[in-house]
């Protein structure tokens, strides 16, 4: 498996500390933030790598005369490594001594045993995604970052009921920045709603769809946000003839890790059934023209931060409430509230984003996350104007 110096090194010092009576005292303040980001890079692969390969090979593996023993503890590797996702990730050593230590043991273990099992053009599939997906993550200097309009082979979930494909982008605590993958002409099958569950849905140009939410819809063609809180029905139309892109940020208090999985019920509706009101009317919630705030926002000088969605946009009791924003970054750049887990996403322009002793360019369509309590700094890469979303979720006060 290929990997970068930073982490080799953090293993290596996992290594010994196991080695050596699990000693810590050769892990110092930079180890454990390092960690941490690799640690929560390793948890996007909740429905990526882990559910993606344990999905591709139990279907490969059906009606075959494989190694029953070797296939046996792939898939109970690949459960271990999706069920780490529901464990917080600690903010000292435990992050690099146990949570990125498991990460990195199981997943090779993962790769080692496929190996073993490679005999078919299908297996060895399913090997090489397994180690490219893991390979996003181990040769990154610590900053992970995913796009939202593509998604990697071997790396989605398919919604139960739905029949649609996700990804999930960023997986912080509690919530999850992540994206949709809409067919052409899709109408129809997506509305659904959250027992426990609330939601931030995205969209950008070029589209041609409706999006609903309750019994009500707006013919969209153009970039909308819109807050959706548990238990309301939502989805959205596809009117087009081409692919388009839904990402959609997903959280709950009260589900363990991401929680999107078990906590979908289909709803079948059409827009064009529905109530037809304007975007930004109660009845949709207060939903913005998302590409109209980003222009607007470009052109004030400086840096400034405004709150697109307060929580009370979409506060569901024990649920929480999510919160967007969107920000214009200065020459002399910006420093996000670290209170929290934090994902943003460049919308505008391109950036360079520091954070502990690493740092990393950025373009649209690229999303990372910032671990609470790290200091990190976004500065514009290039003279046009540099805009991002962030998210983060509270409790409902």
């Amino acid at each position: 498996m290929k990997t970068h110096e930073n982490y080799r090194s953090l293993i290596e010092k996992a290594e010994t500390c196991h080695q050596d009576l699990r000693s810590i005292f050769h892990i110092d303040d930079n180890d454990v933030a390092l960690a941490r980001l690799y640690a929560y890079a390793y948890r996007s692969q909740t429905i990526g790598a882990f559910h993606g390969c344990q999905e591709a090979l139990t279907q490969s593996l059906e009606g075959k005369g494989h190694d029953s023993v070797n296939s046996a503890e792939i898939l109970g590797l690949l459960k271990d490594l999706q069920n780490l996702g529901t464990i917080p990730i600690p903010d000292n050593f435990r992050a690099l001594t146990y949570t990125l230590y498991s990460y990195d043991k199981w997943s090779r273990a993962v790769q080692e045993r496929l190996e073993r099992l490679i005999d078919s053009d299908i297996l060895q599939k399913t090997g090489r995604c397994f180690r490219e997906n893991i390979e996003r993550i181990t040769t990154c200097n610590g900053i992970y970052t995913a796009r939202d309009d593509v998604l990697p082979e071997q790396s989605t979930f398919l919604v139960p009921n739905l029949g649609i494909e996700i990804a999930s982008l960023i997986y912080g605590e509690n919530f999850s920045w992540n994206s949709a993958y809409l067919p052409g002409k899709c109408i129809g099958a997506t509305n659904h709603f959250h027992k426990e569950g609330i939601e931030i849905h995205l969209g950008y140009s070029p589209m041609h769809g409706a999006t609903m939410l309750g019994d009500c819809a707006t013919t969209m063609t153009e970039g909308y946000a819109m807050a959706i809180p548990a238990k309301m029905e939502h989805g959205m139309d596809n009117l087009d003839n081409n692919i388009h892109w839904v990402p959609f940020i997903f959280g709950s208090m009260t589900l363990a890790g991401w929680g999107v999985f078990f906590d979908v019920e289909a709803r079948a509706a059409k827009a064009s059934d529905l109530n037809q009101v304007p975007l930004e009317s109660d009845k949709m919630n207060n939903s913005v023209y998302l590409e109209r705030e980003i222009d607007r926002i470009a052109q004030l000088p400086g840096s400034c931060r405004e709150v697109l969605f307060p929580p009370s946009a979409t506060a569901s009791g024990k649920c929480g409430a999510l919160e967007l924003g969107i920000a214009k970054v200065g020459l002399e750049g910006l420093s996000l509230p670290d209170d929290t887990y934090r994902i943003f996403s460049v919308v505008r322009g391109r950036a360079k984003f520091s954070i502990g002793t690493v740092s990393s360019n950025l373009k649209v369509h690229d999303h990372t996350g910032i671990p609470a309590g790290m200091s990190a700094r976004i500065y514009p890469a290039e003279d046009d104007p540099l805009v991002i979303l962030d998210a983060v979720i509270r409790p409902c006060s």
